[in-house]
C-alpha cells in the first residue's frame, strides 16, 4: 500500500529564517518541484513523496503563517485526497515546532519541538526523518529512502543558496562551499534537478577562477551518475576548464557515443580525443556518427589524422580517397588532404585540391605554402617560388617560417627540391645506401649548392663518416653562412669528434639563426654542460621543453648534464 507524505513548513511571522543566510521564502521560489528520486512519484516499494513546500501564497510565493493551523484546517487547505500524512511545522529563530497530521482523520500522530539553528538547518533533518520513520514503523529500504530524501532536500537548499548568493556577488556563507555540492551528489546525484544545480554551481566557481582542483573532484564524483548527453558534454567542458583535458575528452567522447546524430558534438569529441592521444575514442565516435548517418568531412579528416599518427597508412589512404570523392571541402580539411597526398607522392592531385581551396581562401598562407610544396614536386620551380613568397608575405606560423624559407631557396635551382626530397625519403625509410646514391645524383645535377652539400653531409653523418661529414658541412656553411641547419649539423659533428668549444660556436650560431629549434637547443645544452656550465645547460633544456621538445630526448639530455 502506498504511503503519501506531504511536507508543509511555515515561517514565524516577523522573522527572516534562513538557509545558509538567504531568506527561506526567497529560496523556496527557486526550488524545482522534483528534487530527488521518488519525489512526486511512486517507487516499487509503494512509498510516495509530494512536494516539500506547502500551500503557495500568490503574492509571496511561500506559505507564511503566524501560527500552526488547526489540523482540520490544514487538511482542508491542501485538499489532497491521496495524502496519508501531512508533516507541517513552524520555523522560529531558535527552534522548530513540527507535527505529523493524519490526512484522513486530521488526528495529530506526532508533535515535537527541537532546537533549530537557521545557519545550520540540516541539523534537524536526521531527527525529523528518524521520528517519522519510527512513527510509521518503517524498516529497511523504505526508511533509508526517507532519510535519503530528507538529506538530499536539505543539501539542495544549501547549495541553491550558495549559488544564488554567488551569482548576486553576496558574501559566501559556508567555510567549504563545495561541501553542499559533494553531499548533493552523494545523496541524490541521479536526480536531474540536482545534477543541473551541481553543474551550474561548478560552472560559476570556474568562471570566478575558484577551487579548480576541488571542482574537478566533484566533477569526477558526478560523472558516472550522468546519463543525458548534454549534461555529460557540459561536465566535460567543466573538466577542461578545471585543467583535466584527458578526463574532459573522455566525457565528451561518452556524450558523443550517446548522441551520434549530433555532428557538432561528435566533431568536438573527435578533436578532443585526438588531442589527448585517444585514437580509439576518435574511431569510436566517428563510427557512431556513421551509424547515425551524420558523419561529416571534418570527422573523416580527424580519423585520417588519427590513423596517420598510429602509422596505419592504408586506412589513412582509404579516408583520403573518401574525402576526394566529396565536394566543397573546408579549408582545414583540404590542407590535411593535401599534406597526405604529398606524402603519398601525388603532387598533381594535391595541386588540384589546394587550388580549389585557394579560390575560397585566397589569403590563407598555409594554402600557398602547400601549393609551393606541390609545385616543387612537379618540378615547377617558378610557380613554387611565387607560392612560397606569397605564403611568407601573408605570415607563416612561426614554427614553419624556417622551412618555408628553405623551400624558397630550394625552388631557385631546378631539380634541387626533387633531389633533396628523394634523399630525405631514403633517410626516413632507413635505406642509407639509397640515400647515398640519391645525394650523389643530386650533387651531379645541381652542382656546388649549399643545400646539396648539406644533404651530402647529413648522409655521411648518418653513415658514421664524421670527417667526411665535417668537410661537406663546412662547405655548406661557406656557400650559405645563414643556414641554421648547416651550422646545427656541423656543431653536432664537432661535438661527436670531441671538439666541444668549436662545436658550441656553430650551435650558438644556429640558435641565433633559428631560436625556436629544439634540436639546436638540446645539442647546445650538451655542449654547454661539457664546457663546464651545467646551470646554463639546464636553461637551454628548459627552453627546449617549453617549445615542445620530445620528452624522452629532454630527459636523456638532463641525464647527460648530471653525468658531466
Amino acid at each position: 500500500m502506498s504511503t503519501a507524505v506531504l511536507f508543509a513548513f511555515a515561517i514565524a511571522d516577523g522573522l527572516t529564517p534562513v538557509v545558509g543566510a538567504a531568506p527561506y521564502d526567497v529560496l523556496s521560489r527557486q526550488i524545482p518541484r522534483a528534487l530527488v528520486a521518488n519525489l512526486n512519484g511512486e517507487d516499487d516499494r509503494g512509498l510516495r513523496f509530494f512536494p516539500f513546500l506547502g500551500p503557495i501564497d500568490g503574492k509571496r510565493g511561500f506559505l507564511r503563517l503566524r501560527e500552526l493551523l488547526e489540523p482540520k484546517s490544514l487538511v482542508a487547505l491542501h485538499k489532497q485526497g491521496d495524502v496519508d500524512l501531512l508533516v507541517d511545522g513552524l520555523i522560529h529563530q531558535d527552534r522548530l515546532v513540527w507535527r505529523v497530521v493524519d490526512g484522513k482523520t486530521s488526528q495529530v500522530r506526532l508533535s515535537i519541538e527541537v532546537p533549530f539553528d537557521p545557519l545550520n538547518p540540516l541539523a534537524v533533518l536526521p531527527r525529523l526523518a528518524f521520528e517519522l520513520v519510527s512513527l510509521l514503523g518503517w524498516t529497511g529500504s523504505a526508511a533509508h529512502e526517507l532519510q535519503l530524501t530528507g538529506g538530499a532536500l536539505g543539501w539542495f537548499l544549501v547549495l541553491k543558496d550558495e549559488l544564488l548568493r554567488r551569482e548576486a556577488n553576496l558574501p559566501e556563507t559556508t567555510d567549504d562551499p563545495l561541501r553542499a555540492a559533494r553531499q548533493c551528489v552523494e545523496t541524490a546525484g541521479t536526480d536531474v534537478d540536482v545534477q543541473q544545480l551541481v553543474l551550474d554551481f561548478l560552472a560559476l566557481l570556474l568562471r570566478r577562477g575558484q577551487f579548480r582542483e576541488d571542482v574537478a573532484g566533484v566533477a569526477r564524483q558526478l560523472a558516472p551518475l550522468l546519463c543525458d548527453p548534454a549534461k555529460i558534454d557540459r561536465l566535460g567542458g567543466l573538466m577542461y576548464a578545471a585543467g583535466d583535458e584527458r578526463a574532459a575528452a573522455n566525457l565528451v567522447v561518452r556524450a558523443a557515443l550517446r548522441s551520434g546524430a549530433d555532428s557538432d558534438l561528435v566533431e568536438r569529441a573527435a578533436s578532443m580525443a585526438f588531442r589527448v592521444g585517444d585514437d580509439e575514442g576518435v574511431a569510436a565516435v566517428v563510427a557512431a556518427a556513421r551509424a547515425a548517418d551524420s558523419v561529416t568531412p571534418n570527422m573523416i579528416a580527424q580519423l585520417a589524422a588519427s590513423y596517420d599518427r598510429v602509422g596505419d597508412l592504408n586506412r589513412r589512404h582509404e579516408l583520403v580517397e573518401e574525402l576526394l570523392g566529396l565536394e566543397d571541402l573546408a579549408v582545414p580539411v583540404a590542407r590535411l588532404v593535401v599534406s597526405f597526398l604529398l606524402e603519398e607522392d601525388q603532387p598533381a592531385i594535391a595541386r588540384t585540391v589546394v587550388e580549389a581551396a585557394l579560390k575560397k581562401a585566397p589569403d590563407q598562407a598555409m594554402l600557398h605554402y602547400e601549393l609551393g610544396r606541390a609545385c616543387l614536386l612537379l618540378d615547377d620551380a617558378p610557380r613554387a617560388g611565387l607560392a612560397l613568397r606569397r605564403a611568407i608575405e601573408l605570415g607563416m606560423p612561426e614554427h614553419l617560417q624556417g622551412q618555408a624559407n628553405r623551400l624558397l631557396r630550394l625552388s631557385i635551382v631546378p631539380g634541387l627540391w626533387n633531389g633533396t626530397h628523394l634523399v630525405e625519403k631514403a633517410i626516413t625509410s632507413g635505406d642509407l645506401g639509397a640515400a647515398l646514391g640519391a645525394v650523389r645524383a643530386l650533387v651531379r645535377r645541381v652542382g656546388p649548392v649549399a643545400e646539396a652539400w648539406l644533404m651530402f653531409g647529413i648522409v655521411q653523418h648518418k653513415l658514421g663518416k664524421l670527417r667526411r661529414a665535417e668537410r661537406l658541412l663546412r662547405r655548406a656553411v661557406s656557400y650559405h653562412e645563414e643556414c641554421a641547419e648547416a651550422h646545427n649539423r656541423l656543431g653536432i659533428v664537432l661535438l661527436q669528434c670531441g671538439r666541444v668549444q668549436e662545436g658550441g660556436v656553430h650551435l650558438r650560431k644556429a640558435h641565433e639563426l633559428s631560436p625556436k629549434d629544439t634540436s639546436t637547443l638540446l645539442h647546445l645544452a650538451q655542449a654547454t654542460a661539457l664546457d663546464g656550465c651545467p646551470e646554463v645547460a639546464e636553461q637551454h633544456v628548459s627552453e627546449a621543453e617549453k617549445l615542445g621538445a620530445d620528452p624522452q630526448l629532454v630527459q636523456a639530455v638532463r641525464r647527460e648534464i648530471r653525468a658531466a
